[in-house]
C-alpha cells in the first residue's frame, strides 16, 4: 500500500514537473515568435534598398536627378536602423546584422556625397560606379545576414516545437499509466470484496454478505429470517 502510495505521488510530482516545463517551452516559443514577426519585411526591404540604390546611380550616371528616390533610401534605411520611419519596420536584435546595416548606413552617406559630385561634375570625375559596387556588396551582406537570424529563430522555434511535443507525449504516457493503474486497483477492489461477501467455496453470499444485506432497511421491510449452514473440515 504504502509502495502504492510512493509510486502514485512519484507520478504526480514528474506530471506536474512536466506542465510546468511546457508552459515554459510555450512562453519561449510565444517570444521567439514576437521576435520573427516582421523580419520578412526587413528582408524585403533592405533587398529593394540594394536594387533601388543601383537604380538610382544609373540615374544620376544618365544625368536623370531623383531626389524623391534618395528620400525613399533615407527613409528605408532609418527604418531599418532604429525602428522609425513610414514603413513600419522593425529592429532586429541582431548583432552581426546591425554591425552590416552600421557599415551600409555609413557608407550611404559616403554615396550621397559622391552623387552630388556627379551632379557637380559628371560621373566621369567621381568614383560612384566602384562605390555603387561596393555598396551592393554591402547591401547583399545585410539582407544575408537578415535572412540568417530569420533562420537562427526558425530553428529555435522548430526546436522548441519538438520539445513541447516531447514533453506532451511524456505527459500522455503518465496519464495512460495512471488510468491503467487505476484500472488494476478498482479490479482488485472487486476481488476482495467478492472474497468479502462470497463463499470461496459454494460460491454463494456468505455471512458477510447476509449482515450487509439485512442491515439495509430500505430493501429489507418485512420480518425475515436467515438460514446459514456451516460446513466443517476435517
Amino acid at each position: 500500500m504504502k509502495t502504492n502510495k510512493k509510486s502514485k505521488n512519484l507520478i504526480g510530482i514528474i506530471q506536474s514537473f512536466l506542465i510546468l516545463i511546457l508552459v515554459v517551452l510555450i512562453i519561449f516559443m510565444m517570444i521567439q515568435i514576437s521576435r520573427l514577426q516582421g523580419t520578412a519585411r526587413v528582408i524585403n526591404y533592405a533587398g529593394l534598398v540594394r536594387g533601388a540604390t543601383q537604380r538610382e546611380i544609373k540615374l544620376e550616371i544618365t544625368g536623370n536627378q531623383n531626389d524623391e528616390l534618395i528620400k525613399y533610401l533615407d527613409d528605408i534605411l532609418l527604418g531599418l536602423r532604429y525602428q522609425d520611419g513610414h514603413y513600419d519596420l522593425v529592429k532586429l536584435n541582431d548583432e552581426e546584422y546591425q554591425e552590416k546595416l552600421q557599415i551600409q548606413s555609413d557608407y550611404w552617406d559616403k554615396l550621397k556625397t559622391e552623387i552630388e559630385a556627379v551632379r557637380n561634375k559628371g560621373y566621369e570625375n567621381t568614383d560612384i560606379v566602384n562605390m555603387s559596387e561596393i555598396y551592393f556588396t554591402m547591401a547583399d551582406e545585410t539582407v544575408s545576414a537578415a535572412e540568417s537570424y530569420s533562420e537562427k529563430i526558425a530553428v529555435k522555434i522548430r526546436t522548441i516545437e519538438l520539445l513541447s511535443a516531447l514533453d506532451m507525449l511524456s505527459l500522455v504516457i503518465l496519464v495512460i499509466m495512471q488510468t491503467l493503474k487505476a484500472m488494476q486497483m478498482a479490479m482488485q477492489n472487486r476481488l476482495l470484496e467478492q472474497k468479502a461477501f462470497v463463499d470461496a467455496h459454494t460460491g454463494l453470499p456468505n455471512k458477510n454478505a447476509c449482515n450487509e444485506l439485512l442491515n439495509k432497511k430500505d430493501i429489507i421491510t418485512d420480518s425475515t429470517a436467515c438460514i446459514m449452514f456451516i460446513t466443517k473440515t476435517q
